[in-house]
Parts: C-alpha cells; sequence; structure tokens
C-alpha cells in the first residue's frame, strides 16, 4: 500500500506540529490474514501530531484505502445496544430540530450495513447510503436501504440523485475522522444541505476520552483526526458552521468512546434558533506541554496489559480476547504477550482460519468459548461488556471472568 506523508496541518495548512507519540510497526484494523500468510500483511509506524497553531491532533501520514475499504466487514447493527443507539439518534434529531417536516431526507456517508439509516427510514424519512464495502452494500441493499458504492470524496456529490442533491441531514458515525481532507468534506457537505435547516451529525473517538483512558489503540491508521469539543467547534467555525449540540443522545446511551455533535450553516434559521454549543475539554487539552508526556503513560498502559497477561498465563491458566475490531486488532499490535491469548472472539468473523495482522492471535467466533473454554476474558469492547456477559452467560461463564480494557490499562483489573 502507498503512504503519504503530509508536509501540513490537515485543518490550518500550518507547518509547526509536534510529534508526541510514537507507534512502530502497526497495521491495518481489519487486514485479517491466513496463518501462511502472518508476516506479509501491511505494518507501518503510526506517529500522532498535534499542531502549534490550531491545537488538532493528527496523524500526517495517508494510506491508500481504496482496495481496503472495499473489503471492509466492521459493522456493529448485530448489537442490541448499538441498535437501540441508532434509533435513538434518529429520533431525537428529528423531534429535536425537524419535527413536523415531511419528506426529510438523510444522506449517510460511510453507511455500512445500513442499520443507523433503517431507523431514520422507520420514522419516515426518505435516505441514501454512501459506502465502500462491497458486502456491506449488500447487507445494506437487502434492508431496503438504497446505497451507493463506493469512497466518498469531495467530487462524489457530483453523482448523487437529483432528489439527493438537497438533503437535511448528512451523516458520520465514526467515518469524519478517516476523512484525510475533513475541512473540503464540510465544504461539499454544506453545499447539498438545506440552507434554512441543514444538519451535519457527526460521531468521532473523543481524543479526551481516548487520553483519559490510554487507548492507544484508537490511534489507527485509519484515522486522521482526534478532535474534542473545543477543536470541534473551531473546526465548524472554519467553515462557517455552527455546532448546535453535544449531548443528543445521552452520554450513558452512547457507545464506550463517543463525541457526538449537530452542526448547522451558521447562517440557517436553525443557528439562530438554538445556542451555540460550549466546549467541555478541560484546558489541559488546549495546552501543548500536556501532550509531552503521554507517552510515557501510554506506554505504562501497554506494560500493564502485558503483566495482566502473563499472570494469568504463569498461573496454568486461559485467557482470550473478545472484540476484533479496531481496539482489539491495534490493542495486541503493540503488546509484547499478546501471543498467549488463545484467541480472540468475533461475533461475525470475517472468515475461517484467519489471524490477526501482527500479533497472530488467531480470529474465531462466538462457538470457541464453548468448544475451547478459558479462564478469563479480556475484552476489548467494553462498551458492550454487560452485553457481552449476558450473552455468554449461556455457556457458563460468570462476570468476575470478564475483564474490561479499560481497567486493564489503568492497573485495575483483579487477578
Amino acid at each position: 500500500m502507498h503512504v503519504h506523508t503530509l508536509t501540513h496541518c490537515r485543518i490550518c495548512s500550518g507547518q509547526r506540529r509536534r510529534r508526541f507519540l510514537h507507534l512502530p510497526e502497526m497495521p491495518l484494523t481489519d487486514d485479517f490474514i491466513p496463518r501462511e500468510r502472518f508476516g506479509q500483511e501491511f505494518r507501518h509506524d503510526i506517529d500522532v501530531f498535534i499542531c502549534e497553531d490550531c491545537l488538532t491532533v493528527q496523524t500526517q501520514h495517508d494510506v491508500d484505502m481504496g482496495d481496503y475499504y472495499e473489503d471492509y466487514q466492521y459493522a456493529v447493527g448485530a448489537s442490541p445496544s448499538a441498535s437501540r443507539f441508532m434509533r435513538l439518534l434518529a429520533g431525537h434529531l428529528l423531534s429535536k430540530y425537524l419535527a413536523g417536516r415531511k419528506g426529510i431526507k438523510v444522506l449517510e456517508v460511510g453507511s455500512g450495513d445500513g442499520g443507523q439509516l433503517l431507523a431514520f427510514k422507520e420514522l419516515g424519512c426518505e435516505v441514501l447510503g454512501y459506502e465502500p464495502s462491497t458486502l456491506l452494500t449488500r447487507a445494506a441493499i437487502c434492508k431496503g436501504i438504497p446505497t451507493i458504492q463506493g469512497l466518498f470524496t469531495a467530487g462524489s456529490i457530483n453523482y448523487l440523485p437529483a432528489s439527493f442533491k438537497t438533503v437535511d441531514v448528512v451523516m458520520l458515525s465514526y467515518t469524519f475522522d478517516h476523512l484525510p481532507q475533513p475541512r473540503e468534506f464540510i465544504a461539499a457537505a454544506q453545499s447539498i444541505l438545506n440552507p434554512d435547516h441543514g444538519l451535519l451529525v457527526i460521531e468521532v473517538h473523543n481524543l479526551q476520552k481516548i487520553l483519559e483512558r490510554q487507548e492507544y489503540c484508537l490511534f489507527e491508521h485509519e484515522h486522521s483526526i482526534y478532535l474534542t469539543t473545543a477543536t470541534a467547534l473551531a473546526l465548524a467555525a472554519r467553515e462557517r458552521m455552527t455546532i448546535i449540540d453535544f449531548d443528543l443522545v445521552p452520554e450513558a446511551d452512547r457507545r464506550a468512546n463517543s463525541l457526538l455533535f449537530v452542526a448547522t450553516p451558521s447562517a440557517s434559521r436553525l443557528a439562530g434558533q438554538f445556542p451555540p454549543a460550549k466546549s467541555t475539554a478541560p484546558p489541559e487539552l488546549g495546552n501543548l506541554n500536556f501532550y509531552a508526556g503521554q507517552a510515557e503513560l501510554i506506554k505504562g498502559g501497554i506494560a500493564n496489559l502485558d503483566t495482566f497477561v502473563n499472570r494469568i498465563t504463569a498461573g496454568g491458566k486461559r485467557i482470550a480476547g473478545y472484540g476484533a475490531g479496531g481496539r482489539g486488532i491495534m490493542t495486541m499490535a503493540a503488546m509484547q504477550a499478546a501471543s498467549k491469548l488463545c484467541y480472540v472472539v468475533d461475533k461475525k468473523p470475517k472468515g475461517v482460519g484467519l489471524v490477526a495482522p501482527k500479533s497472530g492471535v488467531p480470529l474465531v467466533g462466538i462457538p470457541a468459548l464453548k468448544e475451547s473454554p478459558v479462564d478469563e476474558i479480556l475484552v476489548f469492547s467494553f462498551g458492550y461488556m454487560k452485553e457481552i456477559q449476558s450473552e455468554l452467560a449461556s455457556f457458563g461463564y460468570q462476570p468476575r471472568q470478564f475483564h474490561s480494557l479499560v481497567d486493564v490499562l489503568a492497573g485495575r483489573a483483579s487477578q
């Protein structure tokens, strides 16, 4: 895969960027491989920078992702809690900002298997998805969600059907932070948003929580920027957008690391009707010196993970990982002891006989936990902990056998 190195900030084009984290030889999050091809997968350093001018945290390299995203298979639609979140988002957005309107049109970029758009459709909206993955596009169409397959760029708006040249909502869920040119996207989205009441709804990983929890696993090749409420506000303002909501869905109902915001063109009626949202980011996130110590904290978290796994396996116990999304793959890739995990479980494994990139941990489905039991389970997808514990109770697993990634990173795990 071709890697292109940037020479300027993605947001303000400034030249003053300070690297604060280096993760060597990291893989792509969905690049599972057959055992016999282990070692031939893509690996490249991940360096994370902060712009000294606009304070946006970002990577400074882009990987050619076209073919990779076409084969991408990750989706959360099968999760009851994720489905509930999607229904809440659609319901709250329509009732709070678009109540009484007919024929509401919603475009989702990175629409996956269509789960979020289905929630809007069930509330009477006209919907259209844009998704690069062949498999996920087919899954969405099977649900009755019209979906264009392709990697969305600024020029993609020229190929939207005539009925979607003007829309009421543009939605991105954990997709906006994948875009190599986020400002260019906002400008393109604004060009098709209804100027009176158009809404841009974005969910990304919250940098504040990433650093509080030392979730280094969320620093990925696939991600370009990492926002806080403060940098999100500044980014929107650069494109003449106003963020009017950071609390559309209560935090308790969101996924494990969620910064969700609603923006509208600054000249829209909604911008005048609703007060601009305020940042809740702590002051230290605006202090360049704060970032200098983050690498050491993250190294400490990785050491805690290795110590935890080594302690369990040294006592003769078996341990598995749960959650083969980005959190699991990238967490294991930076560990020394990941190979001591018996396997990593995923609800919908990408295939049979595959291993995780770099760590080489076998990828299995849920039945493996019954067929080849383990003593302890390290839950990478900790936002679904209760759901996972409930589902695996039928296999005889007890709550005490499950350990949250964030607890282990912080050295709070009991064993």
